[in-house]
């Protein structure tokens, strides 16, 4: 049995290779020429799939009509309310194109996702999802590559850029990479520990080794949480033949979780002066009458004091108007609807000038721009899939969860996620 698809099913299997072509390729996909160089092409190469993928779906079912699987009530009450918030937007095209630079959020997206999730239950076994996932698990190797390049000096000559403090690959953000290769790294961990696959240690060092260079705090979190999870699993449910050989694999996967943040501690000792500085802000916030613009001392700021800030705005605006409450402002629009209820603690933060486009807590987000149903219906979605899911995806999906506290979901994790939604319904 072959890791990945064979070439002979890529001949013989399209959707197999059409499916695998976009697994591996989208998170590589960027370009120098866009204003936007990540989220733009992404999103862009995966209308581009999708649309051919659907068009070969829709020519089968005419040349050789079927019965196809029934859309989960999970997915119809998500679709159907970020409809009703679309819809009662305050500015349509945007809810459904999307606002530049942040396009993994709006409802054409939505569709989209919808579109690839029901083609994948329809063509794909048990067998088939688990060969995707694993050209991502090769997939994300190559991402290291990347990241590596762009952290150390030896290896620059593949990125061609500045070296940087906090990697993100060819993902665009250090948070946005570290979600990625969160949902893989659970795989990894699990398949490694609990089903002795040897090859999974290998994917969990680079998963790992990549995620610590993100330096994310969201990541971390999500990390964190995600170990849990499998200990408390372990503890309580998970039953391993091999356990004598369970205890050295867990020997290894802690050496490897303990000895790469020892050897590269990186941005955490400045981050942890940003803290102290931004307490200071705080405390002295009263007294100041100018924010400081030239002679800022962290310029890296603590992301905790912006996001606390971006928070108090985000509820602010969710009860300014019971449209707004129940409905949202539409998908997207923050960025316009936002301003009039920026704190102006901001002001004493490193991202003063900025125009703030997320809130950085996505389901904040959901509810400012969706409405209390939109919220409720992301969260029962969220429930149904990790509810379902096969355990060996948990770990992830719970990662993913963890980490859009702190951020949101972006064109390549989200593509993911859908995928191991589309598992629920084959038996794994």
């Amino acid at each position: 049995m072959h890791f990945v698809p064979s070439i002979k099913e890529f001949l013989t299997r399209p959707y197999l290779f059409i499916y695998s072509f976009l697994i591996f390729v989208l998170p590589f996909v960027f370009s120098r020429e866009t204003n936007e160089l990540y989220e733009f092409p992404k999103i862009t190469f995966f209308y581009t799939v999708c649309t051919i993928a659907a068009a070969l779906f829709l020519s089968d079912l005419i040349l050789k009509p079927r019965k196809t699987s029934r859309v989960p009530t999970a997915i119809v009450l998500f679709l159907v309310s970020a409809g009703i918030s679309t819809l009662l937007s305050f500015h349509i095209n945007t809810s459904l194109f999307g606002y530049y630079s942040r396009f993994a959020d709006s409802f054409i997206f939505y569709i989209a996702l919808a579109i690839f999730y029901y083609i994948a239950v329809n063509v794909f076994s048990a067998g088939d999802f688990k060969k995707l996932l694993k050209v991502a698990q090769i997939g994300s190797v190559f991402l290291f590559i990347f990241a590596l390049s762009q952290y150390f000096e030896p290896f620059n000559f593949l990125w061609g850029g500045r070296l940087q403090d906090r990697v993100f690959s060819t993902l665009g953000q250090p948070n946005w990479y570290a979600q990625y290769i969160l949902i893989l790294l659970g795989i990894s961990l699990y398949e490694f520990l609990f089903r002795n696959g040897k090859i999974y240690f290998i994917f969990y060092v680079v998963q790992f080794f990549s995620l610590w260079l993100t330096f994310s705090m969201s990541g971390l979190a999500g990390f964190l949480v995600l170990v849990i999870f499998y200990i408390v699993r372990f503890l309580l449910k998970e039953k391993v033949e091999d356990r004598p050989g369970l205890y050295l694999r867990l020997v290894a996967v802690t050496a490897i979780t303990l000895i790469i943040p020892l050897a590269f501690p990186g941005i955490f000792r400045e981050r942890l002066n940003d803290v102290l500085i931004d307490a200071e802000k705080v405390v002295g916030s009263f007294t100041i009458v100018h924010a400081q613009t030239g002679t800022q001392e962290n310029l890296v700021s603590d992301p905790g004091y912006i996001r606390s800030g971006l928070w108090s705005g985000t509820l602010a605006m969710i009860v300014s108007s019971p449209k707004v409450f129940l409905f949202g402002t539409g998908p997207e629009t923050f960025p316009y609807y936002f301003q009039k209820f920026r704190p102006a603690s901001l002001n004493y933060s490193s991202e003063w000038n900025y125009v703030f486009n997320k809130p950085h807590n996505y389901y904040l987000e959901t509810w400012a721009e969706q409405g209390l149903i939109g919220v409720f219906s992301s969260l029962y979605l969220l429930y149904f899939l990790f509810s379902r899911t096969d355990t060996r995806y948990k770990g992830g999906v719970l990662a993913f969860a963890v980490t859009n506290i702190f951020g949101w979901p972006t064109v390549a994790p989200a593509v993911l996620l859908w995928l191991i939604l589309a598992t629920v319904k084959k038996k794994l």
